[in-house]
């Protein structure tokens, strides 16, 4: 006899997202369209160590667990991790853009249902299957796919991430500390790969020319990036690396509005409050620009679709218009 899924019985759900922080962010119009499809269940994140920091305090999530697989220990610690897992006794799990390994951690998880969607192959131990059609579509849409089969009917799309009062204050701390003439414009010159990078010499020229606009900019350097602390005082500006995800969420709010490649920080800043304007190299529009210009957030993108190729006239035009609604 089969049993009916019912949404009123599921209490305990885990939510996995195996991805870096860009598509983190993403899926948080999924975890608020579970946190008011499901009330009073209980929403455990799986996702990688550094994409915590998303997830974390935030009152629609019950726990944020990091998982790396090359740091559990072999199949003895995989055992291990999956037993705790089903000590957690989930009623649903939900995989969004799932491989076949996250898949496997719905199903190894204990849960009785689950929801699994993976646009490039098969729903893989899926008993909740999707009438969504596997077709290009924006990022967060297809995230939706997966809770569309648990019945939910999410319209919300824009990310909005949890800052708490101290990252806040961090991030006011350090504004005072950048001693800026004028208000800060943001500028994120690192991403994950070389061909979503602007170059560096192209922010420093645009930097110049911020002065026309009596904005101050700040280059923010990511991880492993160099720092051009010197070369930033030269046209009038600043330089700084910020570690701290919710701080650097903070900050793009007090800034009001950012510049930069298509990467995880420009992500945080949309769901934090802020304009944005997006350097695009080779990735779909369509799938990663899952915001409205009506909202203050414009994208630019070459029809090469090299990113080198954006003219520093075309980018600093584009500034302009984005600080007149910041």
């Amino acid at each position: 006899m089969s049993v009916v899924f019912e949404r009123a019985a599921v209490r305990s759900i885990l939510l996995v997202k195996l991805r870096a922080i860009g598509d983190a962010v993403l899926t948080l119009p999924s975890l608020e369209a579970l946190h008011q499809g499901f009330k009073g269940a209980q929403i455990t994140v799986l996702c990688p160590p550094a994409a915590a920091p998303v997830y974390a305090q935030d009152p629609r999530t019950a726990e944020v667990l990091g998982y790396e697989r090359g740091e559990l220990g072999g199949l003895v610690g995989q055992a291990a991790f999956f037993r705790q897992l089903q000590r957690r006794r989930f009623d649903l799990a939900v995989c969004l853009h799932a491989s076949f390994r996250t898949a496997l951690i719905a199903r190894l998880c204990g849960a009785p249902w689950r929801s699994v969607r993976n646009h490039s192959g098969p729903d893989w131990f899926s008993n909740l299957p999707s009438a969504e059609r596997k077709e290009p579509k924006s990022i967060v849409q297809r995230d939706f796919d997966a809770l569309r089969a648990c019945g939910l009917k999410p319209v919300e799309t824009a990310p909005r991430m949890a800052v708490p009062a101290a990252a806040r204050a961090n991030a006011s701390r350090r504004l005072k500390l950048w001693k800026t003439r004028h208000k800060p414009l943001l500028l994120f010159t690192g991403a994950g790969k070389p061909e979503k990078r602007w170059p560096l010499e192209r922010f420093l020229e645009l930097a110049a020319r911020l002065k026309d606009l009596k904005r101050t900019p700040v280059l923010l350097a990511g991880p492993g990036d160099p720092l051009m602390d010197r070369e930033a005082q030269a046209v009038g500006g600043r330089a700084d690396r910020v570690a701290d995800l919710k701080e650097l969420g903070a900050l793009c709010a007090l800034a009001g509005a950012v510049v930069g490649n298509d990467s995880g920080p420009r992500h945080v800043a949309a769901a934090c409050g802020a304009r944005t304007l997006t350097l695009f190299g080779p990735e779909s529009l369509r799938e990663w620009q899952p915001y409205r210009e009506q909202d203050g957030h414009w994208a630019l993108q070459s029809e090469s679709k090299r990113v080198a190729d954006l003219e520093v006239s075309q980018v600093f035009a584009a500034a302009r218009r984005l600080i007149g609604g910041a």
